[in-house]
């Protein structure tokens, strides 16, 4: 098996993981009454929020170096939509008193569209000409 399939299969199993981390904060947040306890994330879910995107980047950079940085036009909004999920969910999870939990709610609903596009973009893979 070369190493370009071995890392696109981590990095899928990469995917699977933050599915399963946006689902399970997901519920976590939706199901939570308190304004209180929103900031108090449990440390697994941390865990495994630092880790699946350490995943991603780490696979996904390798990837791209062993393509020689040559992609695609649409690679760039996958990026940016990339950034956009990373920020709604520091937004939706930082540890700070000030943030409300609708704004919470908030930031992992447009933490679900980022991925939904980023995950339609590579399924369609547009061409522009």
């Amino acid at each position: 098996m070369t190493t370009f399939l071995l890392l696109k299969i981590v990095h899928g199993i990469g995917i699977l993981l933050l599915l399963l981390m946006l689902t399970l904060s997901s519920l976590r947040l939706f199901r939570m009454k308190d304004e209180q306890l929103a900031g108090q994330t449990p440390r697994f879910v941390i865990a495994l929020q630092h880790s699946t995107i350490t995943l991603l980047l780490l696979t996904g950079g390798a990837l791209l170096w062993m393509k020689h940085f040559q992609v695609q036009p649409w690679f760039y909004a996958k990026a940016v939509l990339f950034v956009v999920m990373f920020s709604s969910l520091i937004k939706a999870f930082r540890r700070k008193e000030g943030i409300l939990l609708v704004q919470r709610r908030a930031g992992i609903v447009i933490a679900w569209i980022a991925l939904f596009a980023i995950l339609l973009l590579v399924k369609i893979q547009p061409v522009f000409t």
